[in-house]
């Protein structure tokens, strides 16, 4: 190649580098997302209101592990105000009571709980709702990321040292949890979601 073609051909050379740039970045997105998932992006439905979640997953301290855990949706109650919450201007808050059951050494403190409306649109613990005597967000809304008995959580890990603790009380092996989300007035929920760990997560239906 000579002069005159490098010459001829530069506009289409600098337009190169770009191109292999958005080639690679392209090629990296889709790694992260097929083999690297770190959303929920498997879901589990169990076309009913009751459903069990099996997943192997990696702990803090990198070690593998096997869950498995049943979930039901006992009620779901639309109502204003429950306790020191209650809904915003425009929304209503979902009065939601689960029963779990899995083995008492199961690790389930951390969970992700969400409604979801028939368009896809998903609710979660953020938003919605304050407190009754206006002094912030109420200790409810929090609720949504908790699975576990408060007294007998079952074992737990420590997120920076990996440590596992044991359960100060054995935890049963079925138990009940109430939870609260906001949605606007106008949304009817036609399922909840349940996770614990990317990317796996259970579909129920809203009684």
């Amino acid at each position: 190649m000579n002069a005159t073609w490098w010459r001829r051909n530069r506009f289409w050379l600098a337009l190169l580098v770009p191109l292999l740039f958005l080639a690679v970045v392209a090629s990296s997105f889709r790694l992260v997302n097929i083999y690297l998932p770190w959303d929920w992006t498997r879901p589990i439905v169990a076309h009913d209101t009751s459903g069990t979640l099996r997943q192997d997953f990696l702990g803090f301290d990198d070690v593998r592990r096997e869950r498995e855990v049943r979930v039901q949706v006992l009620s779901a109650v639309p109502q204003q105000v429950h306790g020191d919450a209650k809904a915003a201007a425009g929304a209503v808050l979902w009065r939601i009571l689960l029963e779990f059951e899995a083995a008492p050494d199961q690790l389930l403190d951390s969970c992700t709980i969400e409604l979801q409306d028939a368009e896809g649109t998903r609710y979660g613990h953020e938003g919605g709702m304050e407190s009754v005597d206006g002094s912030g967000t109420p200790w409810e809304a929090r609720l949504a990321q908790r699975c576990v008995p408060e007294s007998a959580p079952g074992p737990t890990l420590e997120p920076f040292t990996g440590k596992l603790v044991p359960s100060p009380v054995e935890r049963s092996r079925t138990w009940r949890l109430e939870y609260l989300i906001a949605t606007p007035e106008a949304v009817e929920p036609t399922a909840l979601r349940v996770g614990w760990h990317y990317p796996e997560y259970l579909v129920l239906e809203v009684p």
